[in-house]
């Protein structure tokens, strides 16, 4: 893909967040990340995965890498922003450099009012596995969007037969052998992603999602299929952590301010805090140990929490009658008989967790 435009004597390319091809014939000084007028792509049409993107005027250039938004509209702006937030107008996020990066040899180049301004911009290796979780519709004849995420795809999962149809006849495309991989799940009667647990558990695995909101995104990204409690707004959060097995995805939505104190208090009634955490625009992020990550914006967070290891096999109720045996003073070895016949863990699994209980 390539857009094509020109400099314009307003541009300044001052902006240190975004950078913006704009498609109107003036701009205003007060939008300081346009780098280019009247741009126009050719073709018409998104890219998926990372890209590397070359920009041109004159004997100037200046190349940064980001990751394209297949859901892009070419009829609007093309925003490339440093944030993984997709708001409307966006072409690619995670971005490593933004419009106040541009070298001033090419900004001054840029705004030559005669200059040709040419953007090019190509897919790029994956530094790292990304897993794309596809919600489609089944009653689409045609879908541009995943057309254009099996364009870049390394592998492909259909999970149910709709799914299978849809991607009929996918292959590879050029390119597509380096080591890490973009996997594309694809489901239209269920959360896509069952079919690749294994690497959503790992958190060093990337995740992106398409046509699902946000509090939907974060339970398809959760490495586990356990029944899944969705909370109302309305909802008394510390009853639904006591009440909700262990086993179960439970989706709750706080402000981005009280993430932590959520993420502790369900550490102290579930036993853990592992979560994925997902915010409109933007694509899930995992919660591991405790550890927030830094968010994308300040805006509402739907918290997936999980299970994850022994701790989480055993329901909040049952672990709230054995720390109440452990205040009591009750012997340790009798807890764990206690919680080994309530749970089914091995006697050695139920010792080691009532003395971890017990720090």
């Amino acid at each position: 893909m390539r857009f094509v435009g020109r400099g314009h004597d307003r541009i300044r390319a001052t902006h240190a967040k975004t950078l913006e091809l704009s498609m109107d014939d003036e701009v205003t000084e007060r939008a300081t990340c346009v780098i280019a007028v009247a741009a126009r792509p050719e073709p018409r049409a998104p890219l998926a995965g990372p890209v590397r993107i070359e920009i041109n005027a004159g004997s100037e250039k200046f190349e940064l890498h980001a990751l394209a938004n297949s859901a892009w509209d070419p009829d609007g702006p093309a925003v490339i922003r440093r944030s993984p937030m997709r708001l409307p107008g966006t072409l690619a996020t995670q971005a490593d450099a933004a419009a106040s990066d541009l070298p001033r040899s090419l900004v001054a180049a840029l705004r030559r009012p005669d200059a040709a301004v040419e953007v090019l911009i190509a897919p790029a290796l994956s530094t790292s596995d990304t897993v794309v979780l596809y919600a489609a519709d089944a009653a689409r004849s045609t879908d541009a969007r995943l057309a254009v995420e099996l364009d870049a795809a390394d592998v492909v999962h259909a999970e149910d037969a709709a799914a299978g149809r849809l991607v009929a006849g996918w292959t590879a495309g050029s390119g597509h052998s380096h080591a890490a991989r973009r996997i594309l799940v694809v489901a239209t009667e269920d959360l896509p992603g069952r079919s690749i647990l294994a690497a959503l558990a790992d958190p060093a695995t990337d995740v992106e999602t398409a046509g699902l909101p946000a509090r939907l995104a974060a339970a398809a990204a959760a490495p586990s299929r356990g029944p899944l409690v969705l909370a109302p707004d309305d909802a008394d959060v510390r009853d639904l952590l006591r009440r909700t097995p262990a086993g179960h995805r439970l989706v709750l939505t706080t402000d981005a301010a009280r993430l932590s104190a959520l993420l502790s208090l369900a550490a102290g009634i579930r036993g853990s805090a592992d979560a994925v955490l997902a915010q409109e625009h933007a694509p899930p992020v995992r919660v591991v140990d405790g550890q927030v990550p830094q968010l994308p914006s300040k805006d509402i967070v739907h918290c997936c929490f999980i299970a994850g290891g022994e701790a989480t096999q055993v329901d909040p109720g049952i672990r709230a009658a054995v720390g109440h045996l452990i205040e009591d003073g009750v012997p340790t070895r009798t807890v764990a008989r206690v919680l080994a016949d309530l749970t089914g863990l091995p006697r050695r699994d139920a010792y080691d967790l009532v003395v971890r209980m017990q720090a």
